[in-house]
């Protein structure tokens, strides 16, 4: 159908069209004026329609209709004028389904498309809608999923448009001529002055550092890091994600340019799409800049992310170029031992089942313990016994065979992760530079990568013994120094109250205290297993545990559990008060943040699911305490990395592990390294209770710990 045609032939039907869909018709085609050079098409078109923001639809050569805004975006929208008015008539607002990570399958497609289509539904003129729809012969109550699979199809169909922005943008290409690396790294750094009234917006600041070797003071801030701070629940930062998320803009990703490839390489082959990539790059960082700033005034967060987050690049970046010494003769031997005991184990799980099988199916290993053992707790799925680890840890106590399994698990996790898994990663120089990342988690917390070295077990002595084979320099020790109990102190000093902090400002054994309390004994009195049980209810209220949860881990019945948690709330009252105001505040905003205005968003609560639901007041409950330790250990970081270079010392921080600093340490700084790191860690925060340091030094990772 002629749609163009019935629209010109009948001005009231278009004026209709266009109060309905902001489609504003041309009298005529008209060739693009590009002297604007918002962007342009890789193919010749005439526009025959604006909206009102200045964007305009295309007809182009080949029949496909193409769009551009006036934010300079471009790109296809169908293949066919009849897509597009199907597309317009049907899904009313097509610029809100634009995001590629909607299409997962054709039900949530259609999910997703109705709703966007309901809510804007809900103030539209239904009459003026149905008079439009008959009179263009597009039926308004059609399924939506395979109209926006055709407006995918369509954005995604080769040649992806470009969009060339009336802001210039060079892709420099180093040549053996006049430009050269290190004439361009001369300039960059010129442009990075401390002392310079602008400032530099960047993608991935920590992987530039390596060639440029700036200071923390200098204007350079990183979007891919504001953009996280802005919402820390994304999986990725990307130039492609900050323009759609900041400036309403699609347009093609790194990987759907030039594929999961090293952008370097592309470039060094003279990759046009490479190209196209960098430039998109370096124009949304810049272009990006405004609005990640003003959001994050907005929601109160500048400073954290000026004064924590950006500094805190450089001193991941110092940790990351250090790495750490692994001695490749000790890891091996290490290997050998845990061999050995994997074998012993294997050997005695074969002799008291009554025969081989292989101990790492979970099929095989169910129908062995639950179908011919007649152990008791199994639960059949699908796929056979579930022998998932709190399913056999019930069963181990009383059996002995089940504690060698999980035992066996353990060492065999043990050697295929460090004993075999760490030697992949040791350099040249026979240390390991991991990767330790800032946008990971939710909480704010500083992971690790390549290999995850903040992982190392504790639980088995086994794994403890894998910190044997991380050791200093020639002329250098460890000085290794954490927090004691930092997110309980958190807890005592944002909840406030009085017989919390009492008990750390008389430097009291917490989890005595309170076990003597919950129990209703004198503290000289309190057993070590009140201790126990008492320390895991103190740790437990921290991460929001539930009476289900707690008797799980103390093995005590639920009654029990709830009765502990009771008592807990009423030796320390402000505690119940402050974690149920976490969770109101939660529900209200959306979120809840951490002393220094963190922000963590909890969709959960939006769930119609209880067990998600739940799981969001634990969220609640947990990330203001957790992301608060999180942010003073960055601090503490960052402040003890600047002084050691302030200094002029030659010891470094080679790893953070949560609440844990690292140091490499020459022979003769060794008390001048204690008292920074103590000094720094302790006086990060200005809390009500003091944060308390412990500082040892040793000849390996594990001896200083």
């Amino acid at each position: 159908m002629d749609y163009l045609k019935i629209l010109h032939e009948n001005p009231d039907l278009a004026d209709e069209f266009d109060s309905l869909f902001d489609f504003f018709l041309l009298d005529e085609l008209s060739p693009r004026d590009d002297a604007e050079g918002r962007c342009t098409f890789s193919m010749p078109g005439m526009a025959f329609a604006r909206d009102g923001s200045g964007g305009e639809y295309h007809l182009l050569e080949d029949g496909s209709i193409g769009y551009y805004s006036s934010e300079g975006e471009a790109g296809r929208l169908a293949e066919s004028m009849d897509d597009l008015f199907s597309l317009l008539v049907s899904c009313i607002c097509w610029h809100d389904c634009c995001d590629a990570k909607q299409y997962v399958d054709s039900k949530t497609l259609e999910e997703y498309g109705q709703r966007q289509r309901n809510c804007n539904l809900e103030d539209m003129d239904v009459d003026s809608l149905r008079r439009v729809s008959d009179a263009l012969g597009i039926p308004t109550g059609e399924p939506l999923a395979p109209v926006l699979e055709r407006f995918r199809k369509a954005t995604q169909r080769e040649p992806v448009y470009q969009c060339i922005f009336h802001e210039e943008i060079f892709c420099i290409t180093v040549t053996e001529g006049q430009i050269t690396g290190e004439w361009l790294t001369e300039e960059v750094k010129k442009l990075c002055d401390e002392n310079s009234s602008h400032s530099i917006w960047v993608l991935d600041l920590k992987s530039m550092l390596p060639l440029l070797d700036l200071t923390d003071q200098v204007p350079v801030y990183d979007a891919g890091v504001a953009g996280y701070l802005l919402n820390p629940l994304k999986d990725t930062y990307g130039y492609d994600d900050l323009a759609r998320d900041y400036l309403s803009m699609t347009i093609p990703s790194q990987n759907e340019l030039i594929g999961k490839g090293n952008l370097g390489d592309f470039l060094e082959a003279g990759d046009d799409k490479a190209v196209i990539c960098a430039c998109y790059m370096g124009y949304i960082a810049w272009k990006a800049a405004e609005p990640l700033k003003s959001r994050l005034e907005q929601e109160e967060m500048y400073k954290l992310y000026t004064e924590i987050e950006m500094p805190l690049i450089y001193s991941l970046w110092h940790m990351e170029r250090e790495g750490i010494l692994v001695k490749r003769d000790k890891l091996k031997e290490y290997g050998d031992t845990l061999k050995v005991g994997i074998k012993k184990l294997e050997t005695e799980i074969y002799t008291e089942t009554g025969k081989e099988f292989n101990i790492n199916s979970p099929k095989q290993l169910g129908e062995i313990l639950f179908g011919e053992m007649q152990l008791p707790g199994g639960k059949k799925t699908k796929t056979g016994y579930s022998t998932a680890a709190e399913v056999l840890e019930k069963l181990a106590p009383e059996h002995p065979v089940v504690q060698k399994i999980l035992d066996y698990r353990q060492l065999t996790k043990l050697n295929s992760t460090y004993a075999e898994g760490l030697a992949a990663y040791i350099s040249e120089d026979g240390r390991i530079h991991g990767k330790f990342n800032q946008t990971i988690t939710a909480t704010g917390r500083i992971s690790s990568t390549e290999p995850n070295l903040q992982n190392i077990p504790v639980r088995m002595e086994l794994g403890r013994q894998i910190r044997k084979v991380f050791v200093p320099k020639e002329g250098y020790v460890f000085t290794d120094a954490d927090y004691s109990q930092i997110e309980l102190r958190i807890l005592a000093h944002m909840s406030g109250d009085e017989r919390l902090i009492e008990a750390y400002r008389e430097s009291r054994d917490i989890h005595a205290t309170t076990a003597s309390q919950v129990f209703h004994v004198p503290l000289e009195e309190v057993t070590p297993l009140q201790r126990r049980n008492a320390k895991a209810v103190n740790f437990g209220i921290v991460y929001g545990i539930s009476a289900f949860g707690l008797s799980e881990d103390l093995s005590i019945s639920r009654k029990e559990a709830k009765e502990y948690i009771e008592r807990y709330f009423e030796t320390y009252p402000k505690v119940k008060e402050f974690l149920d105001s976490l969770v109101k505040q939660g529900k209200e905003q959306g979120y809840v943040t951490t002393l220094y205005g963190r922000r963590r968003p909890i969709p959960e609560f939006k769930s119609s699911n209880f067990m998600q639901r739940q799981f969001g007041e634990r969220v609640a409950m947990n990330s203001p305490i957790q992301g608060t330790a999180a942010d003073i250990m960055k601090i503490a970081m960052i402040a003890v990395d600047r002084e050691l270079r302030k200094r002029g010392l030659s010891s470094r921080i080679v790893l953070q592990i949560h609440d844990e600093l690292l140091i490499e340490t020459a022979n003769n700084e060794v008390e001048e390294v204690k008292e920074i790191l103590t000094d720094k860690m302790k006086h990060a925060a200005d809390l009500r209770v003091s944060l308390e340091v412990d500082a040892k030094t040793g000849d390996s990772w594990f001896d200083a710990k």
